[in-house]
This record gives C-alpha cells, structure tokens and sequence, in this order.
C-alpha cells in the first residue's frame, strides 16, 4: 500500500478515538485504506485546555514523547468538549483565551492547568513542530455539532484554524465543508450514534455513515495533498 512503513500518530478526543462506531477512527480508516502503522493516542472526552479528571490532550502529546515516537504523519483534532457547556455552566469548560503574538517561548513540558484553549493549541502545534520536525501534520476540525451552543462552536472552531494558519498547519474545516450538520434530524439519526439509548443520533460521534460518507472523503484527500 502507498504509506506502507509510515507511521501516523493520532491525538484528540472521542471523534478521533472512533466512539461512535466500536472505537474504529480516523486513524483506522487511514492506516487500513492507505497502509500507515498507527499509534493512536486520542481519547474520549479530551480537553486541548486543561479540566480536572479530564483527559488532556498536552499529556497525550507529553506521552508520545515518553513513549519515544516516530511519526512520519500527524492527525489530531480539538475544540468540541473545550467549547462544552457543562449542566448547570454558564462559560465553557475551558476559556477561549487568547493566541500569543509571536514564535517563541513554548514548552510542552511547561505547560500549566491555568492555560487557555488558545495557548494549549498553540502548544501543542509547536510541540508537533520542534519535536516532529519532519511530519506531515493535519488538523481536523468535526462537523457542526447540534449538542454543541452553536455560536461558541464556531468560535472555538475558528480559533483552532486561526492557529493553524498562523503556524502553516493545513487542516479539514468539516464544520465548513462536510456537510453534516446535526442540527438537522435526519443528518443527526444518519451520521452519529445512539450513545445514550435516546432511539435517535447523538449529534457528537460519527457512526460508519458518518465517517464513511462524510469525514474520511475529505481526510483521505488531505492526506494526500500533504
């Protein structure tokens, strides 16, 4: 296969993990379809910011780097439980914050609990930089979820691609181009899972419909391109 002996290392939260589809992934689909050695590191319910009992998506990166890995390619999304209004919440799980103004001063091992969405993706994107300096590295940013408040989903979201244009990382806006949008019933029962037992789609984690038709096109082709 074409990326055979590539190896792809993949971070992020429970769209990337492959939750709604029996925990097969982006990373899945890349490594059978395309033949890359994956190590998947992405988790369910991960934060780019920093909440308490959560999984955070720097550790994920610190743990790669413990584990002493190689990666040829980088996929990794963020921002979908970041920008979650928890029950009860009035402010999202982690602050939007602010990007920094210039290319210095970042240390993924210096990272701290008080840091904001922003600054823990700018982070992490310099982490991928300094520490893969020869990786291809891609950001994916999920569809227009209708379990999400729809304004702070787009902010959030921009902000993610704001970063990644200012340190070059190419991405996927499937918010912006997928064309899955649960807010719409009949997208929400076809493209995500029943996670909870509600007879209907989550809105948040793609079933095989839902990457099959909807993300992995768009993925596939970027990954290509890079």
């Amino acid at each position: 296969m074409e990326y055979s002996g590539k190896k792809l290392l993949l971070f992020g939260d429970s769209i990337m993990f492959g939750s709604g589809n029996g925990g097969y992934g982006v990373g899945e689909y890349l490594s059978d379809r395309l033949g890359f050695t994956l190590a998947k590191y992405a988790v369910g319910g991960a934060r780019v910011g920093y909440v308490a009992g959560k999984s955070w998506v720097v550790d994920q990166v610190r743990c790669a780097l413990s584990n002493g890995e190689s990666a040829d390619y980088i996929v990794f999304d963020g921002m979908t439980n970041d920008c979650n209004l928890s029950d009860g919440a009035t402010l999202p799980d982690v602050p939007l914050g602010e990007m920094t103004e210039g290319y210095s001063g970042f240390d993924i091992e210096k990272v701290g609990e008080e840091m904001s969405f922003s600054r823990c993706f700018e982070e992490i994107v310099c982490a991928f930089m300094k520490y893969f300096p020869a990786a291809k590295i891609l950001y994916i940013r999920p569809h227009n979820m209708g379990r999400r408040d729809d304004n702070l989903q787009r902010i959030y979201g921009e902000r993610a691609l704001e970063i990644c244009r200012k340190w070059g990382i190419p991405y996927v806006d499937l918010y912006s181009n997928s064309g899955m949008n649960t807010f719409i019933p009949e997208h929400r029962d076809a493209f995500t899972f029943d996670s909870y037992g509600w007879g209907r789609g989550d809105c948040t984690h793609p079933n095989a419909a839902g990457y099959e038709l909807k993300y992995m096109p768009l993925i596939e082709a970027a990954v290509r391109s890079l």
